[in-house]
């Protein structure tokens, strides 16, 4: 049934680990550097870090996924 498929599959299961774990390394340090942010005794660092919980927990998950995918290729462009 998978004949002749199968490294193509195990190299895409691969990435798609690659892509996950690296995925999940920067949602960590994003959140790590948003809470210190949040938590810091200097006054205008802590409204950054409120700012930015905010507006990351104020728009859905659909809405930022769509604005990524669709908005993400073409900011190299106009920058």
């Amino acid at each position: 049934m998978l004949k002749g498929y199968g490294a193509v599959i195990l190299e895409g299961a691969g990435l798609t680990l690659q892509l996950a774990l690296s995925s999940m390394a920067l949602a960590i340090v994003l959140g790590l550097i948003g809470v210190s942010l949040r938590l810091s005794p200097v006054r205008w660092l802590a409204w950054l870090g409120d700012l930015y919980s905010t507006v990351i927990r104020g728009i859905p998950d659909l809405v930022l996924r769509r604005l990524t995918f669709y908005g993400g290729p073409d900011l190299p462009n106009r920058v």
